[in-house]
């Protein structure tokens, strides 16, 4: 296979780049948001609960936009909209499911942060707890993402 990417058209460059730096960043931020959000559970720290309200919202949102676009480009470039591989079915297994969980992991954190700057909760609230549990399944779910896009099983 490395023989194929040493010879494959510069037009696919900037696609890949852009699909692997989304992704490269969605899991960095999504990394920062679980453990953030989960030193936020342990601690009740609000400066920890709102770091990972805006890792959410303002690093995974993002990048998940930029990599699931690229994708589509880098797909379309090389012919892959229809190809049935097992890695390519897994990164839209991983990627369009887990939208949904992030984006009610951003909701619930934000509403913890509201909470918490309030003063109405003495410790974490329970939407700070499951907004964790939602954000660590989606860096799971990201993490096999990459292994299957690396070594691409067939």
């Amino acid at each position: 296979m490395s023989l194929l990417a040493a010879i494959r058209p510069d037009s696919w460059d900037l696609p890949l780049f852009l699909h692997i730096i989304g992704a490269m960043t969605l899991v960095g931020a999504t990394t920062l948001a679980a453990t953030s959000l989960a030193a936020a559970w342990r601690s009740g720290s609000l400066a920890l609960t709102r770091l990972g309200y805006r890792a959410l919202l303002l690093g995974v949102i993002p990048a998940w936009i930029v990599m699931r676009l690229s994708a589509e480009w880098i797909a379309d470039k090389e012919g892959l909209e229809d190809a049935d591989l097992a890695w390519i079915d897994i990164g839209f297994i991983a990627a369009e499911p887990v939208l949904l969980l992030v984006i009610v992991a951003t909701v619930l954190a934000g509403l913890a942060v509201r909470r918490a700057a309030r003063g109405d909760a003495a410790g974490p609230s329970v939407g700070a707890r499951v907004a964790t549990g939602l954000v660590s399944f989606a860096l799971l779910a990201y993490l096999v993402a990459v292994w299957a896009m690396t070594t691409k099983p067939t």
